[in-house]
């Protein structure tokens, strides 16, 4: 929000501030400044006015002129110019040699081509005072006193303040709501200008307007409002309009904060929107067909092209203003092409109102158009000021367009909230502050009030009821008045003191452990963390999830379309950053995120679950001079599995299946695990063919990922403790099965592991087991069901802590494993 100091000037009376005191003061106030910058034509010495006497060709340059330029001394000094946009008689802004221009650049007698030239011509660009490089700044009136000093013909150069207005304070993004700030903070009074124009309620102005009663009493339009976005709509008819060129003051003021000036009546809806944070809309009403404004949502399939060149799709959530055939503006954003004040408009009709911060925020959004309009209604604009800003506006549009204003306005519901009172002490404020009646007595704390614009009556015994007006939605508590104390008054007078608050040692919750640990495991592994929003697009859940799943995961008041769920999975944003990242060729290899997902439960109640996943191109991106082995399946599990690891969940817990395929997975490609306690799932695998390609990805992805339910984490973990490895070698046997078909490789070595850690028992320690060979083959034969049995191969190690074992011992244990996986239903030893 930029806040012109000459601006200022007109509410609050600043003189013998200076600007580093306003440039201090605005942080204390909660109002940051980015930057100050000066803004008009700077002190320029030796900068005078001259008048152009004549002008020749330049011998040796075709572009060049040589010109005789009066500059108020006895003879015309020469002057070698560039520009074309000059004649006799012109007066230009001349400096003289010795003269310091805006950029340090210092102005000196040369010889140009071999033509002396005794000074420069100036451009605007030249001079700090405008952009135009593409001639000379000609000065009007053509009068100007010839060697009169340039400054002398311009106002004094303005100070802009930059300021970053926080996300409560909507007040402030105006000059009147920062000049409040200001007054309260130097003590000064604050001048709020009266329209002059009736009220609502009927309560006469400082003034009448006197051309109100010369017009027909009939408004030009007729207003209706059905869609709940707009609980409040005023509108003011102004006849007779001409349409012209803004005065130089409202040019200025508006250049000064960064808009361009257009013509007096848009020029002064914005002005006056600057002034009090309230955004107009200056409708042409002979533009409006049917002479009636519908404030309405938006019907499917409407579009409307706005001021900006740009078309927009509405959604059926959209506010619109629309005539009785089309839409004219997205109510609090911005207006269509199809009703703006142009040269040729007569009749204009003034709009006011409040729309809902909601749902405009909601649809700049998702339209991606942002502009001063909607960042003050998102901010919850002042609905006390929106009579007063349209009172406001209307009497400069009759004063500087010659219109005649139709007597009172068309108003629509009302103003959505009032005065806000609030119960507080004296001796709470200084409570809270820790300060005496000395720092903070009761007189200083009700005139703090009463600067920031506040009512204080005073009920009872050092009891203050105060009254908060419209514009300062933020302040809600006795606490929040506290603050606004603390605001203005400062904290000099708070004693430094040490804070005296017992604390209690204790280590982070086993949750945001495993989190710490995943996030380490997958960075070591080379991958980059992403960090996504928690809420999902609803239409493309319902695409890979299914609608049930989709409908449990709606949000009920969702601000925007694409973000109207909570996610039931990583994976969507993974792929999401994984395309951006493709696109802008920034060759990604492996993502991954820790975050929290939503799953609906066994009774139907929505789960938060703790999740981590993580997707990699199987194969890099960008060529390499080294081929190396793609990422697969089993890659993608064996990471899955070390995430477990960390949650505690041993492989023995889980159960993997091929079917059904987990979303977003390729059939055939992919597995999923559930641990037997129904705390853990884990998906692991490719990703799907044409869900790739849906992301725009054209390389195979492999992922995985592991969602834990709060149980997991509900027992402190385990303290590790130390076991003293053997210093004795291991002994190994293999073992050849033909298992049944349905049988999966890890669940057979899970029998194999109960049935060898049975036999062993105390005598020495199974240490593993592996899967060495996969067979498949006619000569296995058929299991039961008709399908083909498979070979699998698996090699067992084992070890004593005390001795060497000896190869006795070792058979006879192996002897009883063999035994008992041969009475194992599915299972045969292949001898």
């Amino acid at each position: 929000m930029k806040i012109s100091l000459q601006w200022l000037g007109r509410y609050v009376n600043l003189d013998g501030v200076s600007v580093a005191e306003i440039t201090d003061a605005l942080p204390m106030l909660g109002l940051e400044v980015e930057s100050v910058a000066a803004h008009g034509l700077p002190a320029l010495p030796n900068v005078v006015v001259g008048e152009i006497l004549s002008f020749e060709k330049h011998p040796n340059a075709d572009k060049l002129s040589v010109c005789q330029v009066a500059t108020g001394g006895a003879a015309p000094r020469q002057i070698v110019c560039g520009a074309k946009n000059f004649k006799q008689g012109d007066r230009v802004p001349v400096a003289l040699p010795g003269a310091v221009l805006p950029g340090g650049f210092e102005i000196k007698v040369s010889k140009l081509r071999d033509v002396e030239s005794c000074g420069m011509m100036c451009s605007a660009r030249e001079l700090g005072i405008g952009d135009d490089h593409g001639g000379l700044l000609i000065l009007t009136p053509r009068n100007l006193p010839v060697g009169s000093a340039l400054n002398d013909h311009f106002p004094p150069p303005d100070t802009v303040f930059d300021l970053a207005i926080t996300a409560n304070r909507g007040d402030a993004l105006s000059h009147i709501g920062v000049a409040r700030d200001l007054a309260a903070w130097f003590g000064r009074e604050l001048r709020v200008p009266d329209s002059g124009l009736p009220t609502l309620d009927g309560a006469a102005g400082a003034a009448a307007a006197g051309a109100a009663g010369a017009a027909s009493d009939a408004p030009l339009v007729s207003v209706s409002v059905t869609s709940r976005t707009c609980p409040y709509y005023t509108a003011r008819s102004i006849r007779g309009v001409k349409i012209a060129p803004s005065p130089e003051w409202l040019r200025r003021d508006l250049e000064a904060v960064g808009l361009r000036p257009i013509n007096n009546v848009v020029d002064i809806t914005n002005w006056v929107m600057l002034e009090t944070g309230q955004p107009l809309h200056a409708f042409d009403a002979a533009k409006i067909a049917g002479a009636t404004l519908n404030i309405r949502d938006a019907a499917a399939g409407e579009s409307i092209l706005l001021l900006d060149g740009k078309t927009v799709a509405l959604a059926p959530d959209d506010c619109v203003i629309a005539d009785a055939a089309k839409p004219l503006v997205i109510a609090g954003i911005m207006g269509g092409e199809d009703c703006g004040v142009t040269g040729d408009t007569r009749d204009i009709v003034l709009e006011a109102a409040w729309f809902d911060p909601a749902a405009v925020r909601r649809t700049s959004r998702r339209a991606a158009v942002s502009t001063d309009s909607s960042q003050r209604f998102t901010r919850d604009v002042d609905p006390g000021a929106t009579d007063a800003a349209s009172r406001r506006a209307a009497a400069l549009i009759a004063e500087l367009a010659g219109g005649t204003i139709v007597p009172g306005a068309t108003v629509v519901g009302a103003p959505p909230r009032a005065a806000r009172r609030i119960a507080i002490t004296g001796d709470y404020v200084r409570d809270r502050l820790g300060v005496s009646t000395t720092a903070a007595g009761d007189a200083e704390i009700a005139s703090v009030f009463t600067r920031l614009g506040f009512e204080v009556k005073t009920v009872g015994s050092g009891n203050w009821e105060v009254t908060v007006p419209t514009f300062r939605a933020d302040i809600e508590r006795p606490i929040d008045l506290v603050e606004e104390f603390t605001r203005v008054h400062g904290t000099g007078d708070i004693a430094p003191a040490p804070i005296a608050s017992p604390t209690h040692t204790a280590d982070d919750a086993p949750v945001t452990h495993y989190t710490r640990r995943a996030a380490a495991r997958l960075a070591g592994r080379g991958a980059a963390e992403c960090v996504h929003y928690t809420l999902a697009d609803g239409k493309r859940l319902a695409r890979h999830y299914g609608a049930p799943l989709a409908d449990a995961l709606a949000l009920a008041n969702p601000l925007a379309s694409d973000q109207s769920h909570v996610r039931p999975s990583l994976l969507p944003g993974l792929l999401d950053a994984l395309r951006l990242n493709l696109a802008n060729h920034n060759a990604p290899r492996r993502l991954f995120e820790v975050g929290r997902v939503f799953r609906p439960g066994r009774d139907g109640s929505l789960r938060e679950l703790v999740a981590a996943a993580f997707v990699t191109l199987a194969e890099p991106a960008a060529p390499s001079w080294k081929k190396r082995e793609p990422a697969d399946f089993y890659q993608a599990k064996k990471l899955a599995l070390e995430l477990a690891a960390d949650a505690g969940i041993v492989p023995a817990r889980l159960v993997w299946s091929a079917e059904p395929v987990p979303p977003l997975f390729q059939a055939g490609h992919a597995g999923a695990a559930k641990d037997r306690a129904g705390n853990a799932e884990i998906f692991a695998g490719l990703v799907d063919a044409r869900a790739a390609a849906e992301w725009d990805i054209k390389h195979t992805v492999v992922a995985g990922e592991i969602l834990l339910t709060l149980d997991n984490f509900a027992a402190a973990p385990k303290r590790p403790r130390f076991a003293e490895w053997s210093p004795f070698p291991p002994v190994t046997r293999d073992v050849a099965l033909v298992v049944d078909a349905a049988l999966t490789a890890a669940d057979a070595r899970e029998k194999v592991r109960g049935a060898a850690a049975k036999a062993a028992g105390k005598l020495f320690a199974l240490e593993s087991v592996t899967c060495f060979d996969v067979y498949s083959g006619a000569s296995l034969g058929e299991d039961a069901a008709g399908n083909a049995r498979k070979g699998l191969g698996y090699t067992l190690t084992f070890r004593a802590a005390d001795r060497t074992l000896t190869d006795d011992e070792v058979n006879k244990v192996f002897a009883q494993i063999l035994a008992t996986l041969e009475k194992t239903p599915g299972i045969a030893i292949r001898r």
